[in-house]
């Protein structure tokens, strides 16, 4: 369809542009993955943006044309690239967002949803059926690649410290580790904001002023005890219950603290507060792509590139927006990653078309 020049352009890129950057206020399986190729970015149709006031024509944002790579793209007639991801709806997003990102410098990528576990994940990449994947730096209690596939139970004082570790181990086994994002993703203790503005907490280290207090804690949860001995605090009773049901419990004041991802949605919300870690007991998740020297050399500097661009861009924050649009407003990951890096410039600018009324 032809484009048109909208009257009042301003107000309406404002609304539009707001969707399109909302991701910035912002598990493994025991089973190997299936391969799946869906379509590029360019020829996604699912996840358009519409909106209309009552004095203003309806707008649509545009899926990108579609194009053809051409031999000036940096990723014409590479080999093909097999993103892998976890069985998690972050994860789903992560490997959304390095596919259409890729193919939009004229890759070729294939995706592959639940690559399995850990020990099937990394004979997968020495084998080649997979290239990269999306872990997560150090984490205590969670997968992750410092605890989980190398073992390490040292203590880790910074990120930098967790990842010269890890990339190391990850050398001496033929892998290749990049550098971590911003952002990570990892356990911790939330509040409500009430709670934490009446008591004046906003660190674990000030539970201990406040005697008596309920926990909220996943059945068979076991970490507790970690944050309890580094920060000198006892909990009055703990509740067990679901994971995701937390948040209500909260809310209810049927518990006063719970435990949460730092990357929860919900924790993007004004409502809910996470507590400060300052002595990282639960450790870092940091995600951290893993690939295989074989294939830096095959894809060229333009597959790094792209791949720490999208990283560099994944704070705490912004993946807790991302979150939020798939696992709270049901949108399609394809859609809120193009969506993302279109609004971070990774990606052309969308276009606006006017959908007549009824």
């Amino acid at each position: 369809m032809s484009r048109r020049r909208l009257l009042g352009a301003v107000a309406l890129l404002a609304v539009l542009c707001a969707g399109l950057l909302a991701g910035l206020g912002t598990g493994v399986s025991a089973t190997a993955g299936t391969r799946t190729t869906p379509a590029l970015v360019a020829t996604a149709t699912r996840g358009t943006t519409t909106t209309s006031t009552l004095t203003q024509p309806k707008v649509t944002a545009l899926p990108t044309t579609t194009t053809t790579p051409s031999s000036a793209q940096p990723g014409y007639k590479r080999p093909t690239i097999v993103v892998g991801d976890m069985n998690t709806p972050e994860q789903f997003v992560l490997g959304a967002l390095y596919q259409i990102a890729l193919s939009n410098a004229g890759y070729t990528v294939d995706i592959t949803r639940n690559i399995g576990a850990y020990y099937i994940a990394q004979q997968a990449l020495k084998t080649g059926s997979l290239d990269i994947y999306p872990d997560y730096l150090d984490s205590n209690l969670l997968p992750s690649w410092d605890r989980t596939v190398a073992r390490f139970t040292r203590h880790f004082g910074s990120v930098s410290e967790a990842y010269a570790a890890g990339r190391l181990y990850a050398k001496r086994r033929g892998f290749e580790l990049l550098p971590p994002t911003p952002g990570s993703d990892t356990l911790g203790l939330a509040v409500t904001s009430q709670f934490a503005r009446e008591n004046h907490v906003t660190s674990m280290a000030q539970l201990a002023s406040v005697p008596l207090l309920t926990f909220g804690m996943p059945l068979g949860f076991g970490g507790l005890w970690r944050a309890e001995k580094a920060y000198k605090f006892e909990a009055g009773s703990v509740q067990y219950g679901a994971t995701g049901d937390q948040y209500s419990a909260l809310h209810t004041g049927s518990v006063q603290v719970a435990y949460a991802d730092s990357t929860d949605p919900q924790l993007g919300e004004p409502a809910y507060v996470l507590l400060a870690d300052p002595k990282h007991v639960y450790g870092f998740g940091n995600i951290v792509p893993v690939t295989t020297p074989k294939v830096v050399r095959a894809e060229g500097p333009a597959f790094l590139r792209i791949i720490n661009r999208v990283d560099a861009l994944l704070t705490t924050r912004a993946l807790r927006g991302l979150n939020a649009e798939v696992q709270l407003m049901g949108r399609d990951q394809d859609a809120v990653a193009v969506q993302f890096l279109q609004g971070n410039g990774l990606l052309p600018p969308v276009a606006y078309q006017v959908v007549p009324s009824g």
